[in-house]
């Protein structure tokens, strides 16, 4: 056999083998952002903002900091309301998920140059809520 067909070959069993594209319903990009349709599809508005976030990208729920070696210090997101600091994610229990328009999770550095550092080292959640009329 000749190097150009075996080359060819081996070229052609590269791509044959290689992954194709991942039917993940989320991207990597937008894993940091819900909004209220994506919510409505999935059916997760009947509950609260925190039900919503649990069902559709629980990771943010996770731990994502830890303030010393101490693991009972391990930090949150923070929850942020159109711009203002509200609480921890205990408060998204008493959000109706039909009345957000859309959730942004915010990593530690995102949090930090964002909301500054009331933000933490868990992260942020910040919701933007539907205008009322």
């Amino acid at each position: 056999m000749s190097v150009k067909l075996v080359c060819l070959l081996a070229v052609t069993a590269m791509i044959g083998c290689a992954s194709g594209p991942r039917n993940s319903p989320v991207s990597p990009r937008m894993a940091r952002i819900l909004n209220s349709e994506e919510v409505f599809a999935a059916k997760a508005d009947q509950g609260s903002a925190y039900d919503a976030i649990a069902r559709l990208r629980p990771n943010w729920l996770a731990v994502h900091g830890v303030s010393s070696f101490d693991a009972r210090d391990a930090e949150y997101a923070e929850v942020y309301i159109d711009g203002q600091h509200h609480g921890n994610l205990e408060t998204l229990r008493s959000i109706p998920a039909s009345d957000v328009r859309a959730y942004k999770y915010y990593d530690v550095t995102e949090a930090g140059a964002t909301f500054g550092l009331r933000a933490g080292t868990g992260g942020v959640i910040a919701l933007t809520l539907k205008v009322r009329e």
